[in-house]
Order: structure tokens, then sequence, then C-alpha cells
């Protein structure tokens, strides 16, 4: 998945509807998947843009 996947794809957990436990889930999932796919593949020119999505996606599960 690109960066920009990662964001839609974390973007419509956010505004489903679903519980904020299964938001949680489901934005846990999105990082694990980020760790592994996105650090290796992305050259160093893009890893500001990599990690600010990773702090947003786990800033908002932990406010869940």
């Amino acid at each position: 998945m690109s960066l920009t996947e990662y964001n839609a794809k974390y973007e419509y957990i956010i505004r489903s509807n679903i519980s904020d436990r299964q938001k949680a889930l489901k934005l846990a999932d999105l990082m694990t998947d980020m760790e592994g796919q996105l650090r290796n593949e992305i050259g160093e020119h893009r890893n500001k843009e990599v990690n600010a999505l990773y702090k947003k996606v786990s800033l908002f599960s932990n406010l869940l």
C-alpha cells in the first residue's frame, strides 16, 4: 500500500460508524502494517511523511 492509501484507510476508519474499541483495533492493525511495509519501501526523503502519518494514527488511537 502507498502512503496515500494508508492515509485513506485511516480516514475511513476514524469516520466509520463502528465502536471506539473496533476503531482502536483497526488502527492498531494499520500501524502494524505501516511498520512492516512503509518503512522498508519508502526512501529517506519521505520518512517524515510516513512518521507524521504514523504519529497521527497513534495519537488518535490513544484517544479512543
